[in-house]
């Protein structure tokens, strides 16, 4: 935890990080020390001025290009702060940890605003103190930059387990220093008053029992957070952008922004991206004597905050990778003196790095969403498997939408009784819940029982195939949206032709289903080899 403290400080102030926003290139800063650095470039230099005098557009002027893509990485918005013809002529100084900091060219002016809401002067500017990458704001300013709640979350906990040591609250004179804390109790313990009054016995030997730190943390962790969106602050992150890798709100999808790129829901994301807590986790021992910055991974995976985590994860993801770059280019080569002969052995220390292995998955984690599905559909083992609590058809749907690439996943049958025929396939969001699946235009299945299949969409059967199912048996569903089709599997073996063509648009995977039949879904999967070397070979 000690090499973790200079993660957690601001470049600026040289404190911990107070409300800290994320910058395009991945760093830090207070907002109120953001403000105190920006530069206010002449009208000359911004980038309506430059384009009216039909002066080259500059690298810096990326955010009033494009305001919708501000941490892209096609993006070109990054300089040296020298580029600008208005750079102040002062010497930057330096903050109290060593890191150049350029101060405003003028003094704010005074306002009765605090300093984090006061308005932002027209064209201004803002170099990064650790990177020295410079932008110019657009018309919201510092709001336009998220908040990194996560940061805030890990720098609480560090200072809370650098606080005095807590005392029993069962003691009768002095406190002793307490030991453990009982979570149903909410009540610290030292040891002989645990024996005492919390014997491990009865009704009390099923109470959790954790060390102090821990207890005070949770103690104080408050419900989660609402994020909000900051193009549309009146709206609350609900999805999660794959292409631009970042938290969107309805209104962001309704205003076309985004419509057309493949988004997920923010929490079936969330758990996706904390693989890497695991992974981390099992490189600790060797990484011990390594810089903080692995100290500072390991609080950030502790995080309950979905969007606040999916905020900073491909950031710190990259400063992993440029970390592990240094290495390789030999940044922990031996060195020689003229008194001592030294070696290191690395090679340890490397392949742990290398085990930190922050690839992008290509296949789809979900689970069924019990948010969007028929109130008669029964739900356990994670919602990952589903039955019906009615003798009707009831539909319910997957966690994650589809709008393009190659999709695969499986459902096992649990239970089939009396020979019902239960519908799999994808379908629109507003499809409707109370009849099998495909008999609106909503929904694209395939319905089988025991002995043949059907396709069915707006209520047209089509393709009859012998073959059916019984306990135990998989079907497989693939949504070819590259090639716009969409086919089933029962066992591992085509059924049928292909089901429908000319499928585009935004598809949850779907099921439907009664009483008599239960099944397991299973993700994660990908494309069956004989699908994907006949796709290369058309």
């Amino acid at each position: 935890m000690e090499e973790m403290e200079e993660e957690l400080k601001c470049p600026v102030c040289g404190s911990f990080y107070r409300e800290p926003i994320i910058l395009p290139c991945s760093h830090n800063l207070c907002q109120a020390c953001a403000r105190n650095i920006l530069v206010q470039t002449p009208e000359s230099e911004s980038p309506q001025s430059r384009r009216a005098s039909g002066a080259g557009v500059s690298d810096y002027d990326y955010l009033d290009l494009d305001k919708m893509s501000l941490y892209s990485e096609a993006d070109s918005g990054y300089g040296s702060y020298g580029g600008f013809a208005s750079a102040p002529t002062t010497p930057c100084q330096k903050s109290p940890n060593g890191v150049r900091v350029f101060p405003p060219a003028m003094p704010p002016p005074p306002t009765h605003l605090s300093p984090a809401l006061a308005p932002v002067p027209r064209n201004s500017c803002i170099t990064c103190p650790q990177c020295h990458r410079s932008l110019i704001l657009d018309d919201r300013g510092l709001r336009g930059f998220p908040k990194n709640r996560v940061l805030e979350g890990v720098i609480d906990r560090y200072q809370q387990s650098k606080a005095a040591a807590l005392k029993c609250q069962l003691c009768e004179k002095v406190p002793k220093e307490a030991t453990v804390m009982c979570e149903q109790c909410d009540v610290f313990y030292c040891d002989p008053c645990r024996l005492r009054c919390h014997p491990p016995r009865g009704p009390l030997a099923k109470h959790r029992l954790v060390p102090p730190a821990q207890g005070r943390v949770s103690r104080r962790l408050s419900p989660r957070k609402v994020s909000t969106c900051t193009d549309h602050e009146l709206e609350n992150h609900s999805m999660y952008c794959v292409q631009c890798k970042m938290p969107v709100c309805y209104q962001c999808l309704e205003e076309g922004k985004h419509s057309s790129h493949e988004v997920k829901a923010l929490g079936a994301m969330w758990k996706l991206h904390k693989v890497v807590r695991d992974q981390i986790s099992h490189c600790t021992v060797k990484l011990r004597q390594t810089t903080g910055l692995m100290e500072y991974c390991l609080e950030v995976i502790k995080e309950n905050d979905p969007s606040g985590f999916l905020q900073i994860s491909d950031a710190l993801i990259r400063r992993v990778h440029l970390t592990e770059d240094q290495w390789g280019k030999g940044t922990l080569t031996p060195r020689m003196t003229t008194d001592f002969d030294l070696s290191l052995d690395n090679s340890p220390l490397l392949q742990s790095i290398h085990q930190l292995d922050f690839v992008q998955m290509k296949v789809a984690w979900f689970a069924f969403d019990p948010g969007s599905a028929h109130s008669d559909i029964v739900f356990s083992n994670d919602n990952l498997t589903v039955t019906c609590s009615s003798y009707d058809d009831r539909v319910v749907l997957g966690k994650t939408g589809f709008s393009k690439g190659v999709h695969y996943w499986e459902l096992t049958i649990d239970r089939y009784d009396n020979h019902p025929d239960p519908a799999f396939g994808v379908a629109r969001m507003d499809v409707m819940k109370d009849v099998m699946l495909g008999k609106d235009d909503k929904a694209w299945a395939m319905y089988v029982d025991n002995n043949r299949s059907w396709f069915m969409h707006n209520n047209s059967h089509t393709n009859r195939t012998e073959g059916g199912i019984t306990k135990g048996a998989t079907i497989g569903v693939l949504l070819d949206l590259n090639r716009k089709t969409l086919t089933f599997f029962i066992n591992d073996e085509q059924q049928g032709p292909i089901a429908f063509e000319n499928v585009e648009g935004l598809f949850f995977p779907a099921v439907s289903l009664n009483r008599n039949v239960q099944v397991t879904l299973h993700t994660g999967l990908q494309v069956p080899d004989f699908y994907s070397s006949r796709a290369s070979i058309a």
